[in-house]
């Protein structure tokens, strides 16, 4: 497990490095104007690959945000779309999430030296659980998918957990994308 990490981590600074390079090597490719010209001529494929990178983003527990401002900038004609292909891609990984914590024993990292907070963690889903993944789900400086863990690894009841998830973040994508939008048209 730790290999996978580290070498994904090399793979991810990889990529960046790689990136950087090709912008200082071919500014000319980065402008405005030539990015949009890609994008049109290859949009077919783009929006393809943007849906299937939403999709599969969370299996490598990659936060959606920056995936959601690349689609406002590579499709600033179709908020709608952006969302709903965002949205797709959260609530699949949040159910993912929910039913793989069981299998993942999340529930075992609290260990038995923290039966007691494990305890009252269950207590505060059970009785106040809506509005608490509801709460998290919207706060955009905490990660959605450590919430689907906990929730997932508690039980707390599914129809309330995924209902809280759709609302936190539907909240929070279409603040993303609708102000990010606004914040294109200004530059």
């Amino acid at each position: 497990m730790k290999k996978t990490k580290i070498y994904l981590r090399i793979f991810w600074v990889a990529l960046v490095l790689i990136g950087l390079a090709l912008f200082f090597l071919y500014p000319e490719k980065f402008t405005h104007d030539s990015i949009s010209a890609f994008v049109k001529e290859n949009s077919t494929k783009i929006f393809s690959t943007y849906i299937g990178i939403c999709l599969i983003r969370g299996l490598f527990l990659l936060p959606s945000t920056p995936f959601i401002f690349a689609g406002v900038l590579l499709f600033p004609e179709s908020p709608w779309t952006v969302f709903w292909i965002s949205m797709f891609g959260i609530m699949t990984t949040s159910i993912y999430l929910y039913f793989a914590s069981k299998f993942l024993e999340f529930g075992n990292l609290f260990g038995q030296k923290h039966n007691s907070r494990k305890t009252k963690i269950i207590e505060k889903l059970d009785k106040h659980g809506f509005w608490v993944v509801l709460g998290w789900s919207f706060f955009p400086l905490v990660p959605t998918d450590l919430i689907c863990y906990i929730a997932g690894s508690t039980r707390m009841n599914f129809i309330k957990y995924i209902s809280a998830i759709f609302i936190g973040e539907s909240i929070l994508v279409a603040c993303y994308i609708f102000l990010g939008e606004s914040i294109l048209k200004l530059i």
